[in-house]
């Protein structure tokens, strides 16, 4: 008997067992012997000495034959074990034993009725697989799959499933509440995912989740649950399941289209629903919290809990720190009001558990640390990516079980990577526990990596395998405690991504955060198991960054300097970090309290920064113990600005107010074939050098000093540019720009009969100048065409030689040229490379003639396929035989210049906010089939990808350069996204400008392929 015993156990609860013991298959031969044994020892002698039999025996006739013959329970049991229970008292006694004995070994069973006492831990009977099976279905199809990795969770899934859409099913709502593991969700999302079932009765049941998903029009491999609800800093987020299934999401008028596994957070304002589709599938999902309905959150990783509405009086939570969302006003202990969130039609307030919530118009909400089993992370947070959290290692693991179901000893199981760890714990009388995370020697340096903590369920001591009750999961950093500040000099991380990261600087084999970098938010990339997980790293010091409108982008301010403001900074903001949440912010003289209790980075708005308070420029946090710190002072200067132009009937109109005094204004008009005219207006009572042009007027208002022009075209010569210069009080002049130092210039359109080479280089000359944004491109309006005009009738042979000039055209001031060389001429770079011989090396196109020298790789790259960038991006990593010039260090090198250039020059503006940039994020947000892999190459890419769309767009346009398509990659780009053709062109040209190292890399590579390359030697 103790061998079958023993046996029984082991198998009960080993791996692949399940919290139901009849489910228990440790042979037909043990099963057998087992039944004789309690039909030959009485029942109440077998609960003493071999309880795991006892238990199973008093179970196994119930799930064998309940009605059959008979409902009666105690008849069945009598049957089975040869013993007569037809009185009260001999059923009391079997009551009373076996509950004792199935909560010894770690069945949570109560109460005295059958249904609660028996055929809870039966498990689902085989006649309601069915409507189980459709319960769990449709609460994934309505409200998402299960999540797993925390017990609690999980639990409250299943819970709700069967509750809401079984609610006359006393019997399984009983094994709903019984099954404490959620071994039913965690199971149902092995079905999902396409895991074999264990045993008989899980066959059937996951034959039962088939047809009730077949019911619904689905299948397995489709059954993808709507997005989850995450918190992301201060606004809502959505997270989608990983899924091949096309989804998207209805924002405004148009669906914006999402991968699986993309988390997207919602800017205000937030509806309560939203339109969300999976394939052809389309529903309402919920929202925002709805009048009287209050969203809960966990603090540490933004994880969705609960929703509660106007029913809900009482919340039980397996957290330490809670983030609540309500459409009302409420107040709690620790935080006292709740406040605006960032959608101002809604409160939020950070709380602890374990308190309540006073609302005025609903009743109150008590939250409460779970009276159930539970397991959390009470821990520091360095990062977060999407709904989970980057813990330090000076965390603790909080356990909370009954200690009178089987016995106040537990077992940790700690999955880190791949090593599996072992603490035994001892509840307290209570039930709760705290372990440390050293316990398990996560203090000791090592990698960041995701750790699964599990309780074995009772009594499994000495079997490694055994089942886990209750898990949880989260991504630490061992041997990392929590700093002080940012992030400083620790060891590089063996599975650091520098692609997927951002803000972060690597010096002699140490990470740091990069204080100068302006990235509100820096990203560590950590390579996962299945994916590379992008965690935006928590404040830990004070960073200030200045947010120029009118170029669209974010300088670092360093601590303590000193900024000047002009004329065109008005609208300019600052972007303030801190993690300080009890910091008064002091902006010249006005004060805020605590703006960083709800997020941790603020916007400084234009207005605030418009006057200076009793003379004080300061940008300051007040500490709570009064300390003031200086991060910035401000100071205002002059500047030009009301920068505007307009066209009358025959002419054009420029206005603008000069920042300094002007006493003069020189118009230079630059026909392109024909002499440069210049023309004097003054403005104070000094005569002109030189005498006015007809056909312009200019005029300043004494009062507002603002400078009106007016051009008649019919004057004038055109085509032309027209420039303007301003004359100060030492009579220089100088010419007039815009606040980014671009050129002010008009075009005059006109007519070019026959042009020439040399009217072709002006017109390219003009046109590769940086142009105001406020003149809404008139120059190129006016010009591009003839440009295009030129370029075509000179270019008439489509042989490079005849337009080499327009590819050496260089700006003054060394920038890049940013005249268009695409749309106009797309046959250019479809040339043979030896054909770019000779370039120029100041016009910044030089690396196209090193593609000449290149050697094919054998066997060399194919165009066939669907995937011909992700096939050779596969291989790149794989052959050890690709010629130098096309290995990665090459690709990696394309990537740091494009940065650079993006960074350092005036190419910047494809990646700022204006309107280059709009058609560059139009141009790029194409599918990019190999985009992921392509980023592996971009070392501190991370949460930016938009370089590597820049590299994908500038790759697939070498490739049709080199399959001599060209002129119909552009055709395909103005098709799609309605751009004017000549924007097209431009953007495209910049882009490769910007990326030209990555150009002829691949308009190299698939030259070779497609015999438009390099001559075999």
């Amino acid at each position: 008997m103790p061998n079958i015993e023993n046996r029984l156990h082991t198998v009960w609860t080993g791996s692949g067992s399940t919290p139901f013991i009849v489910d228990i298959q440790p042979g037909s031969s043990v099963l057998d012997e087992a039944a004789e044994i309690a039909r030959a020892l009485p029942l109440w002698r077998l609960f003493n000495l071999a309880p795991t039999l006892a238990v199973w025996a008093a179970l196994r006739p119930l799930a064998l034959n309940y009605g059959e013959a008979t409902k009666d329970v105690y008849l069945h049991i009598s049957r089975f074990v040869g013993e007569d229970y037809g009185d009260l008292a001999a059923r009391d006694d079997l009551k009373t034993r076996f509950r004792r004995a199935a909560r010894d070994l770690g069945l949570p069973v109560s109460g005295n009725d059958p249904t609660s006492l028996f055929f809870a831990p039966l498990g689902p009977a085989h006649a309601q697989h069915g409507d189980l099976a459709r319960a769990f279905v449709g609460v994934a199809l309505h409200h998402g799959p299960p999540a797993i990795e925390d017990t609690a969770t999980a639990r409250h899934w299943q819970r709700r499933a069967v509750i809401e859409r079984c609610p006359n099913l006393t019997r399984l709502r009983a094994t709903a509440l019984f099954d404490n593991s959620a071994h039913l969700a965690r199971r149902f999302e092995a079905w999902r995912q396409g895991i074999a079932p264990i045993g008989d009765t899980e066959t059937h049941l996951f034959e039962a989740y088939d047809h009730a998903a077949a019911s619904m029009g689905r299948n397995r491999s489709d059954l993808v649950g709507p997005p989850r609800l995450f918190w992301a800093g201060d606004r809502l987020g959505l997270e989608f399941e990983r899924s091949k299934r096309p989804q998207s999401l209805r924002l405004g008028a148009i669906p914006t289209r999402l991968a699986g596994g993309d988390r997207l957070r919602i800017e205000p304002p937030w509806a309560r629903e939203l339109t969300w589709s999976a394939g052809t599938v389309t529903q309402k999902i919920s929202f925002a919290p709805a009048p009287d309905e209050a969203l809960v959150f966990d603090a540490d990783s933004g994880a969705f809990l609960a929703r509660l509405t106007g029913e809900h009086e009482e919340l039980e939570v397996a957290a330490e720190r809670l983030i609540v969302l309500s459409p009302q006003a409420f107040s709690s202990t620790s935080f006292g009001d709740a406040i605006p969130a960032k959608d101002p039609g809604f409160y939020v307030a950070w709380v602890n558990a374990a308190e309540t919530l006073s609302f005025s118009d609903r009743p109150d909400i008590a939250l409460k640390t779970p009276h159930e089993d539970a397991i959390w992370i009470d821990g520091s947070v360095l990062g977060r990516d999407g709904s989970r959290a980057l813990y330090a290692c000076d965390g603790t693991l909080c356990l909370k079980a009954d200690p009178d179901i089987g016995g106040p000893a537990r077992i940790i199981r700690a999955r880190i990577g791949d090593d599996v760890r072992f603490h035994s714990i001892s509840l307290s009388s209570t039930g709760e526990v705290q372990v440390p995370f050293s316990e398990v020697r996560l203090d000791r340096t090592s990698d960041p990596c995701e750790v699964v903590f599990e309780v074995l369920t009772p009594g499994a001591a000495g079997d490694l395998g055994a089942r886990a009750a209750l898990s949880t999961r989260g991504w630490i950093w061992p041997g990392m405690a929590s700093p002080e500040d940012d992030l400083a000099d620790v060891p590089v991380p063996g599975n650091f991504s520098p692609a997927r990261s951002s803000g972060l600087r690597v010096l002699d084999g140490l990470l740091s955060v990069d204080p100068h970098s302006d990235e509100e938010t820096p990203i560590l990339g950590l390579k996962g198991p299945d994916r590379v997980h992008e965690f935006r790293l928590a404040a830990r010091g004070e960073k200030l960054w200045h947010y120029r409108v009118a170029s669209g982008d974010k300088a670092f301010v360093p601590r303590g300097s000193t900024m000047h403001f002009g004329h065109e900074n008005r609208h300019d903001t600052l972007l303030l970090r801190s993690p300080d949440r009890d910091a008064f912010l002091l902006v010249l003289g006005r004060e805020t309290r605590r703006p960083f209790f709800q997020r941790q980075i603020i916007e400084i708005g234009a207005a605030q920064l418009e006057d200076v308070e009793d003379g004080d420029d300061r940008i300051a946090l007040r500490r709570a113990d009064g300390r003031v710190d200086l991060l910035a002072r401000l100071h205002r200067t002059a500047d030009p600005s009301g920068l505007a132009v307009s066209v009358f009937e025959g002419g054009l109109h420029l206005s603008f107010t000069p920042a300094l005094a002007c006493h003069g204004l020189r118009v230079r008009i630059e026909p392109i074939a024909g002499p440069t005219r210049e023309g004097e207006h003054v403005f104070d009572y000094s005569p002109p050098e030189i005498p006015p042009l007809d056909g312009v007027q200019a005029v300043q208002d004494p009062s507002s000093r603002r400078i009106d022009i007016r051009l008649r075209l019919a004057e004038l010569p055109a085509p032309a540019r027209a420039t303007f210069y301003l004359r100060g009080a030492d009579g220089s002049y100088s010419l007039l720009r815009d606040s980014r130092n671009a050129t002010v210039a008009l075009g005059l359109p006109g007519e070019l009969i026959h042009p020439d080479h040399r009217q072709l280089i002006t017109l390219a000359r003009f046109l590769s100048r940086l142009e105001p944004e406020s003149l809404g491109g008139q120059l190129s309006e006016a010009l591009a065409p003839l440009y295009e005009a030129a370029i075509d009738h000179i270019g008439a042979s489509r042989m490079l030689g005849s337009v080499k000039g327009v590819l050496n055209v260089v700006r003054p001031g060394g920038q890049p040229a940013r005249h268009d060389l695409v749309a106009a001429a797309p046959w250019i770079f479809e040339a043979q490379p030896l054909a770019f011989r000779g370039l120029s090396a100041e016009a910044g196109l030089e690396p196209l003639a090193r593609m000449v020298s290149t050697v094919s790789p054998d066997p060399a790259p194919s165009l066939d396929g669907d995937t011909p960038l992700s096939d050779w991006l596969t291989r790149i990593g794989a052959d050890s035989n690709i010629p130098p010039e096309f290995q990665a260090d090459k690709l990696q090198h394309g990537f740091r210049v494009l940065r650079y250039r993006l960074r350092e020059t005036d190419l910047h503006d494809l990646v700022g906010g204006g309107a280059l940039s709009s058609t560059v994020r139009l141009i790029c947000g194409a599918r990019v089939d190999g985009l992921e892999q392509l980023r592996s190459f971009d070392d501190n890419g991370g949460g930016d990808p938009l370089p590597a769309r820049i590299a994908a767009q500038v790759e697939r346009h070498a490739r049709s350069c080199a399959d001599k398509r060209a002129s119909e990659l552009v055709d395909a780009i103005v098709f799609r996204t309605g751009l004017p053709r000549h924007e097209v062109g431009q953007a495209l040209t910049l882009m490769l400008r910007a990326g030209v190292e990555i150009f002829a890399y691949f308009r190299a590579l698939w030259g070779h392929a497609t015999r438009n390359g390099p001559s075999p030697s």
